[in-house]
């Protein structure tokens, strides 16, 4: 498999978010590539709270954030590249709450790569990352039958102008 540069890893990335609708939604967006490293920010907006009282983000849309973010670190691993990933299982402890008003940053990377699945680690934050909000784990189905560069070609052939 060869290895994609940062700036296509960036640019898939970035056609996955306008892809999956809920990420879209939500305005999840890239904030970096480091390495295998991925990190995705979910900007901060009152339609995502759960609690009025405190502003908190609503646990659902924390969930949402570390599946794509876990699910994108796929793209950023040079034994995965850019295939499909669907999520098989996703476990979150959530250790805190994230403050009002704050933008909550998810981190990810793959830790293990088998000929069917990959594994792997993250976690949330908004304050720093010796702070996290959450922690998750999770598996993924390798797909490499469905090449997601051509996938999101062909989608964006056929999409409306």
């Amino acid at each position: 498999m060869s290895r994609l540069s940062s700036a296509e890893k960036a640019t898939l990335i970035e056609k996955m978010v306008r892809f999956i609708p809920h990420a879209e939604l939500q305005g999840i967006c890239l904030e970096s590539i480091d390495g295998e490293e991925v990190t995705m920010r979910l900007p901060y907006r009152e339609e995502l709270v759960g609690n009025p009282d405190t502003g908190a983000i609503h646990s659902g849309v924390l969930t949402v954030l570390l599946d794509h973010t876990l699910g994108t670190a796929g793209l950023c691993c040079d034994k995965v590249g850019p295939t499909i990933t669907p999520t098989l299982d996703l476990r979150i402890d959530h250790l805190g709450i994230a403050p009002a008003n704050r933008d909550i940053l998810a981190v990810a990377r793959v830790y293990k790569v088998t000929r069917r699945v990959i594994f792997v680690e993250g976690f949330a934050y908004c304050e720093s990352r010796d702070k996290p909000i959450a922690r998750a784990t999770g598996s993924w189905v390798l797909m490499p039958e469905l090449a997601l560069d051509k996938l999101l070609s062909a989608t964006a052939e056929t999409a409306d102008p």
